[in-house]
């Protein structure tokens, strides 16, 4: 279920952030890791279009000047009101999740503060910030340093797939004993006809991807020819349907969201597919790859299949003609998303992570000491040095090349560096191997150790050789 609006992602998940106040002087920002004290060009505070919440915004590349940072602030965000610019000063940054450094080491480097005290949004402001092409330096809650971090924050919900009774009044389930049966997960539906929210939890999928309420404003003309051609609002239907039936219904519908849809939503009007951008509609066409968001395969998810288009759907070619017909409405082509990278913003990144040798002690050492950098996890690997690296799942998170794979259960606490390869600590599952010891490592071949402190947020990737 990829996002609606590929050009505001940064927004929709940065929009979450509370109110960020300027400071009181020149060199009121500090590097996280240095306390270098950086002088900005000045500082913007805005509302963010999107989820109406304050934003602060400093400019602290060489290239700004006093007079481009204050016509930056007056268009902040696409479609936001001008901002509040203060020449020479700094957000304050007294109570932060973090900074999210976007351009560094460019001239047109800036920051966005994370205001908050709840290490419950650590992770949201971190895969945010990802999505902004940014670099995320976390304050000491949420590295966990803080006396109130202890590497806290939202946990992701496993997929577990449930079982019912059909609701009264529909027809019986293709499952055993006539039962439905959905996959709690955000790339799961249910059986078609069926509301995925009458099937399965939207709780578990809003806590495997980070959710802010964005409502996307859109004004579809009430003489659009569209709307008196049958045919056309007949496929409309039929893909509000398709989108009822799966886990897209926890974020772009009205009622269930917790805080309003996400962008685009389907009870909006008729014609909802407005509300998508132009790279927004390519992802739900497949145009724009997603692949990083993972999927199940049909025959696991009630037919539904999202291999070619971004939308899941359980008849392709239909999909594909009605988002390809909306696309070439706009005068669109498929050359012209040649050049537009792959959608997923740090979920793609982590799968086409190159590793690097490890430092400071990272790796498995000779008595099978197992050690990882950053703080405590969730989930860690230890894999052939070729293996990708593990993604999101239900697809991705265990790539060909795993030896082992350790996991911690959301309702348990995370687990801290070191333990022993081949042996399972308490608080921890073992995944891969399904049962009995992993391989012996090979001394002096290279493996890739990964360390999660959860899914889609690495601590530790890098390559060490067995002694």
């Amino acid at each position: 279920m990829p996002p609606s609006l590929r050009h505001s992602a940064a927004a929709l998940i940065l929009g979450v952030l509370a109110g960020c106040q300027t400071g009181d002087d020149a060199t009121g920002d500090t590097d996280a890791d240095t306390d270098v004290a950086v002088t900005v060009a000045g500082s913007c505070a805005y509302v963010n279009t999107f989820s109406k919440a304050d934003e602060c915004k400093e400019y602290v590349g060489a290239g700004w000047t006093t007079d481009s940072a204050t016509a930056d602030c007056a268009a902040p965000l696409v479609g936001a009101e001008p901002g509040l610019f203060t020449e020479g000063v700094a957000c304050d940054d007294s109570a932060i999740l973090g900074k999210c450094r976007v351009n560094t080491g460019n001239s047109d480097e800036y920051a966005i503060v994370s205001p908050g005290t709840n290490a419950d949004d650590c992770s949201g402001a971190a895969l945010g910030c990802g999505f902004a092409n940014g670099v995320f330096e976390p304050s000491a809650l949420c590295d966990g340093t803080s006396s109130g971090g202890g590497g806290g924050g939202a946990v992701f919900t496993p997929f577990e797939q449930t079982c019912q009774d059909p609701l009264p009044g529909e027809p019986t389930g293709a499952s055993e004993g006539g039962q439905v049966c959905t996959w709690g997960a955000i790339s799961a539906c249910t059986e078609e006809g069926r509301n995925f929210n009458e099937y399965a939890s939207c709780d578990a999928v809003l806590s495997q991807r980070p959710y802010y309420g964005a409502d996307i404003p859109y004004d579809t003309p009430a003489n659009d020819p569209r709307l008196s051609d049958s045919a056309y609002m007949g496929e409309m239907e039929w893909v509000t349907d398709q989108v009822k039936s799966c886990a897209c219904l926890c974020c772009h519908s009205s009622a269930l969201p917790p805080d309003g849809p996400s962008g685009w939503n389907i009870d909006a009007g008729p014609l909802w597919i407005d509300m998508l951008d132009n790279d927004g509609l390519a992802v739900l066409a497949g145009w724009v790859d997603s692949t990083a968001f993972g999927a199940f395969p049909p025959e696991d998810n009630n037919g539904f299949d999202r291999s070619t288009t971004g939308l899941p759907t359980n008849d392709i070619s239909r999909m594909l003609a009605f988002l390809e017909s909306e696309l070439a409405r706009r005068g669109l082509t498929r050359d012209d998303f040649a050049n537009t990278d792959p959608f997923g913003g740090p979920l793609y990144d982590q799968l086409v992570y190159e590793p690097s040798p490890c430092t400071a002690g990272e790796g498995v050492a000779a008595d099978g000491t197992v050690t990882w950098n950053g703080g405590v996890v969730r989930y860690l690997y230890v894999l052939t040095a070729d293996a990708n690296a593990p993604g999101v799942p239900p697809n991705l998170d265990t790539p060909a090349g795993t030896l082992w794979r350790l996991d911690v259960a959301p309702t348990d606490d995370a687990v801290a560096s070191p333990l022993k390869y081949g042996t399972v600590p308490a608080g921890m599952t073992q995944k891969v191997p399904a049962s009995g010891a992993p391989p012996a490592l090979v001394s002096g071949t290279t493996y890739y150790v990964y360390a999660l402190k959860d899914i889609y947020q690495p601590l530790t990737r890098c390559l060490f050789v067995a002694p």
